[in-house]
């Protein structure tokens, strides 16, 4: 009999089949930005997305897919945005090099034909003063050119600094962007792997971090067209929520299966229930069932800590383990994954 697959490994094998199955049966290509498109509409990950997506008409186009691609997963087209803005930058910078050395040329310019101007001027003899005007004249055309050439330079100078900035700041909201949930602001499933990628790809062991995965609320409800709006708004509070409650050198990520991954810098178990604790105290009154329509707060907790994991997978496979049995366990408290060895391993609850 073929081993059974861990809950959480089970849920995303089915939503991989979902989206091929959907992908095929909308006879639509199955290309890298299709498959991450179709399961940011499927797992609704992104609310305005799976939105705009329901509205094409059947059967859908190519081009329509590929529009939406282009809008929400940019990174799949075309040379990077950090080429092109190299590419853009170093014109920018050429451009204002060049403005630069132009204001330095008509400068020196203008210093030497007043050099030249004032020499004449000391030998003009004082009582001509027809010839003394005219030379002062001269002078003062000279001043009025470079005055007007020095504000173009100045204008152009500050133009090309505001363009560079911009550029900056393009790639700095594209890797916003990139790497953040739309509707939580939390970071998204590819900026949670990328940080682990950096715990683990440091120099140094990342010891005393543990990894805590919750699940926090019962969207299931509001999964519907009718209630689309609603589940955004719910997203909106609970990432805000979270924001609030974790450390400044704490992060968290929102993952939909589960739910949320907090990376917290201790590994000490009490730490992580105080925040377990915060977030479900906050969930709960921001949710209040009370309220009109509201999502069921049903707090689940698994906790493990990088001592246990010589990988970034088995960090993560030991905290899906430990939060399934707190749901299987229907436990509120956080369910910790703790063992003497990597290999030897014991569930507890605290």
């Amino acid at each position: 009999m073929p081993p059974t697959k861990p809950p959480a490994q089970q849920a995303r094998k089915e939503i991989y089949n979902i989206v091929f199955a959907t992908l095929n049966r909308l006879e639509i290509e199955a290309s890298p930005a299709n498959y991450e498109l179709m399961y940011d509409v499927i797992s609704g990950n992104n609310p305005e997305l799976r939105e705009k997506f329901s509205r094409l008409r059947k059967p859908i186009a190519e081009h329509e897919v590929e529009a939406l691609a282009r809008t929400y997963l940019p990174h799949h087209f075309g040379k990077s945005i950090h080429d092109e803005s190299a590419s853009r930058l170093q014109n920018e910078l050429t451009s204002l090099k060049e403005s630069l050395q132009s204001g330095q040329s008509s400068l020196s310019t203008f210093t030497n034909m007043l050099g030249q101007a004032t020499g004449k001027i000391s030998s003009i003899d004082p009582r001509d003063t027809k010839t003394m005007q005219s030379h002062l004249g001269s002078i003062r055309q000279l001043s009025e050119v470079q005055q007007s050439k020095s504000a173009k330079l100045l204008e152009n100078v500050s133009t090309q600094i505001s363009t560079v900035a911009a550029i900056s700041d393009e790639v700095e909201q594209f890797e916003r962007t990139k790497f953040t949930h739309p509707t939580t602001r939390l970071a998204n499933r590819r900026g949670f792997h990328k940080k682990l990628a950096e715990l683990y790809g440091a120099e140094r062991y990342p010891d005393d971090i543990s990894l805590l995965f919750c699940n926090l609320l019962v969207l299931t409800p509001f999964e519907t067209a009718e209630f689309l709006r609603l589940k955004e708004a719910f997203l909106e509070r609970l990432g805000a929520i979270v924001s609030q409650t974790v450390q400044t050198m704490d992060f968290a990520a929102w993952l939909d299966r589960p739910q949320i991954g907090i990376i917290v810098r201790t590994s000490a178990e009490t730490e992580v229930q105080k925040i377990a604790d915060q977030l479900k105290r906050s969930c709960l009154a921001a949710f209040d069932s009370r309220q009109g329509v509201m999502p069921k707060v049903i707090a689940r907790f698994g906790c493990s800590t990088t001592y246990q994991a010589g990988t970034a997978s088995e960090l993560v496979a030991n905290t899906e383990k430990a939060l399934q049995t707190a749901i299987d366990e229907q436990n509120e408290k956080v369910v910790f994954l703790s063992g003497a060895t990597r290999k030897d391993w014991m569930l507890y609850r605290s």
